[in-house]
């Protein structure tokens, strides 16, 4: 019998209260957003009133940099918002995929000045500043840039009236042709880092107070100078005051009085003195170091010592005004206190040899031959005749097909651990750098080169402390993309983030940082051509195969233990033969045999690409000698400079580093300057096409003045003979004896006058030998040039008289090439200055 489905039947009515409840919660809810909503509305007009975080950025010493130099960028973020943590970001290095960044913080209200550093693209005039927070870009800046050739001079010039400097500042084409960069500037686009300055060759100071220069300032041009920087202080209108911010030490003489000097005191620097020439104010005072360049009485008025690797040179008349600024003198005064850039030692341009170093590590070499074929062999004999006769041997020929693939797998895994255990199973850290000192101190610049070896694949933090600058290497990191940089993470240090490194690969950092160097003393003169004296170790550490080096000349020291000290004695003569200067201290290394190269060899063949890098010019190649003016003392150690710290991981160490100390000597007697002891410097020229390959000087139509100075001394030069020697490069030897000549009769040079009949006549028209005419300052009076007899190719000469033509301060001799042909004309002239100094 069927009933009624209970849950059909009729129940108790429920009232529905649901609908009235939700009411009251939705009130609720719309009260309390009410509530809340209240105190935003309040904030929202001072949220929307604030002022967007503001960023100006600019590149200091006006945008200018060079390949492979720092440049600093200093950025001004102001901030009335909401409180911002991000990043300064720039794009930059050699490929340009370089990034380099500094973590910034700005509160409400913020006003804050940051320095980010980075390295300059190869191409472009401007690079783009990013504030950003992740991927996030809250404001970006694109800032100016200029990229100089390698070889080309920059000049700064920092002056209260900077048009009257750079106006008359007129300086000679360098090799290249490219013009000389004259670039005004201010207190504040100085850098405070040694780094940012290195795009700097020199610089010029005029009626600005030094004391303006920041302890920071000031101490990045101490050491802009000890690795090769010029400093040319002028006089003008400031006054000796404006000089009170430079530190004794570094000053040939501190001005303490005005005087009136003569022109003729002024003729070595002007060259030929004008007429209307008068006496002319300058700043005068006592020397204290280096050797005069110009004097009144018992007072210099110009002078130039050296610092380190640079100079420092005071002219206390104002070259602006009066009959020095608007004749012609000041055409040949620029030159004389200007030198051409040389390669120098602040920026390296092309760094190929010293990542080549970096790369020489045992765990990169090719694995040994014999290792290979004993492989090779066993491997061959395992999976055929072995395993063939075994199988047959138990009847089983059959399981071949299992026992290969088997052989093969192990043999595939025995190949591994070998190349493994080749490798070995940690990181390693190369460490090649560079650290340049002086004597009896400890302070240094250090130039390192990191290499980072991994035996596998991985990614790393790599840090290092101590405030470094950190880039990929100038030629480029072949093994990998470009580096990801934080600058002051953590604070006072640099940080590479994710560095990627392949399985068995290196991956190359180059960092730049102040560093210690071990104490050096030297006690070095020049006496009679030969340079003797003492080099003394005056650190904890020993000092491995020190060398005293002078121009070309080298002398290899046994190991100096602490507190050691070895006698010098150093004939100088000239390189005739071209040779390597890392071949005259290692001896011809053959490089490729990286299988059998003993522990020692390969260090010696590391220390071997470190010289051939300071001595590799990007327009002459290996020069075979250092650009020093003086001696340098050479040492090795094998301590890393920089603590590196890769996160996670303990890395074996390895380092070659050289420590470069450039050193004063004293230069007394009889003394030759020739060779790499005398400097020529081209003043000026008005031919149409001149080149110097630094083995012979060509130009047009025209002349070329050329100023032969012997390398700095202390001292006056009582000069006895001056021999030239025309045709053969810079090796030719100027020994044995040279034809007597002097100066032409003025009358023979004039058309228009009866010549006597001693006259020389000149070459016929169809007897041009391609040698130009040779003309010689004589530096007597007010100055004036003759022309000498015609020099024939390879012939060597003796001056009459020759201290009429030497500056007795520097020794300085002004060499004028005429060609009045339109054809080219080819010379390379050869001089040493030999006298007694006292």
């Amino acid at each position: 019998m069927l009933r009624p489905d209970p849950l059909s039947a009729p129940g108790v009515p429920v009232p529905h209260r649901a609908p009235h409840r939700i009411a009251r919660i939705g009130i609720a809810i719309l009260a309390a957003w009410a509530i809340a909503a209240a105190p935003l509305r309040a904030i929202a007009p001072a949220a929307l009133a604030a002022d967007p975080p503001t960023m100006t950025a600019r590149v200091l010493l006006q945008g200018h940099a060079r390949l492979g130099s720092w440049i600093a960028i200093e950025v001004h973020l102001k901030n009335n918002g909401p409180a911002i943590t991000g990043e300064l970001r720039l794009q930059g290095g050699t490929q340009g995929g370089t990034r380099y960044s500094i973590a910034v913080e700005l509160a409400n209200p913020s006003d804050k000045t940051w320095i980010l550093h980075a390295q300059p693209p190869s191409f472009g005039q401007q690079l783009e500043v990013v504030l950003a927070n992740g991927t996030n870009v809250i404001l970006r800046q694109k800032v100016a840039v200029t990229i100089h050739d390698p070889g080309q001079l920059v000049v700064g010039v920092v002056a209260d009236n900077s048009p009257g400097i750079v106006g008359s500042l007129s300086l000679p084409a360098v090799q290249n042709q490219q013009p000389a960069v004259v670039v005004p500037l201010s207190v504040d686009d100085l850098p405070t880092r040694i780094e940012a300055w290195s795009a700097l060759d020199r610089l010029v100071w005029q009626d600005v107070d030094a004391s303006t220069l920041r302890t920071e300032q000031l101490a990045a041009l101490r050491g802009w100078l000890a690795l090769g920087g010029r400093l040319v202080i002028v006089g003008g209108t400031g006054g000796i005051g404006a000089l009170g911010g430079f530190p004794d030490d570094i000053l040939p003489y501190r001005p303490a009085a005005t005087v009136d000097v003569a022109p003729g005191s002024l003729s070595t620097l002007l060259g030929s003195l004008p007429k209307e020439a008068t006496d002319v104010p300058a700043m005068a005072g006592e020397l204290i170091r280096g050797r005069a360049l110009a004097a009144s009485g018992d007072l210099v008025v110009a002078a130039e010592t050296s610092y380190g690797s640079g100079s420092v040179t005071i002219l206390g008349v104002d070259p602006t005004v009066g009959w020095i600024g608007s004749s012609n003198a000041v055409r040949t005064l620029w030159p004389n206190l200007i030198a051409p850039r040389s390669s120098g030692s602040v920026a390296i341009t092309n760094d190929n040899q010293i990542v080549a170093a970096v790369n020489n590590l045992p765990s990169l070499a090719l694995p040994p031959t014999g290792g290979l074929l004993l492989l090779l062999i066993g491997y061959i004999a395992l999976i055929g005749p072995l395993n063939y006769l075994i199988l047959r041997r138990i009847d089983r020929r059959e399981w071949a097909w299992v026992t290969m693939p088997i052989l093969i797998a192990g043999f595939a895994v025995g190949a591994y651990a070998f190349g493994s255990a080749l490798r070995g199973s940690s990181i390693i850290v190369n460490e090649v750098g560079i650290v340049r000192g002086a004597p009896d101190a400890t302070e240094g610049s250090a130039q390192v080169y990191l290499g980072v070896f991994s035996p596998a694949r991985g990614t790393y933090q790599v840090a290092v402390p101590g405030g470094a600058l950190l880039s990929s290497p100038i030629s480029g990191d072949v093994f990998g993309a470009n580096l990801d940089i934080i600058q002051g993470e953590p604070p006072g240090a640099s940080r590479v983030r994710d560095l990627a490194v392949n399985f068995g690969a290196l991956r190359t950092i180059r960092a730049e940082s102040a560093a210690t160097v071990p104490k050096i003393h030297a006690d070095l003169r020049l006496v009679n051509g030969v340079l003797t004296g003492t080099v003394r170790n005056d650190s904890t550490v020993t000092l491995e195969k020190p060398a005293v080096l002078l121009g070309g000349n080298v002398k290899v020291l046994r190991d100096l233990a602490p507190g050691a000290e070895e006698a010098v004695s150093l004939s100088i003569v000239a390189n005739q033969f071209g040779q390597a200067l890392s071949d005259r201290i290692f001896g011809q290394l053959f490089f490729g045999d990286s299988g059998a190269t003993s522990e020692t060899m390969r260090r010696d063949q590391i220390r071997h690409q470190i010289l051939d890098q300071l001595t590799y010019d990007p327009n002459l190649g290996n020069r075979g000698s250092l650009d020093e003016e003086g001696p340098v003392i050479l040492a090795w150690g094998r301590t890393a400079v920089l603590d590196v710290q890769v996160e996670g991981q303990s890395a074996n160490r390895v380092a070659n580093i050289l420590y470069y100390v450039p050193t004063a000597m004293g230069v007394s007697g009889k003394v030759t300057f020739a060779g790499e002891l005398i400097r020529s410097t081209m003043t000026a020229t008005d031919a149409a096409m001149f080149s110097n390959d630094g083995s012979t000087l060509s130009f047009g139509q025209g002349s070329v003045t050329m100023a032969y100075r012997p390398i700095a001394f202390d001292g006056s030069l009582t000069v006895q003979r001056i021999r030239l020697a025309a045709g053969f490069g810079p090796d030719q030897i100027l020994g044995g004896g040279g034809i007597k000549v002097e100066p032409i009769p003025d009358i023979c040079l004039d058309p228009k006058a009866k010549h006597p009949a001693a006259c020389p006549k000149p070459p016929r028209v169809d007897e041009w030998d391609g040698m130009p005419e040779v003309e010689i300052f004589d530096q007597t009076g007010a100055g004036s040039w003759h022309r000498l007899p015609h020099f024939g190719m390879g012939g060597t000469y003796d001056l009459v008289n020759p201290a009429r033509y030497a500056d007795p301060g520097t020794g300085a001799v002004l060499v004028r090439f005429v060609n009045d042909r339109q054809e080219q004309a080819n010379i390379y002239l050869n001089m040493s200055i030999e006298g007694t100094v006292q």
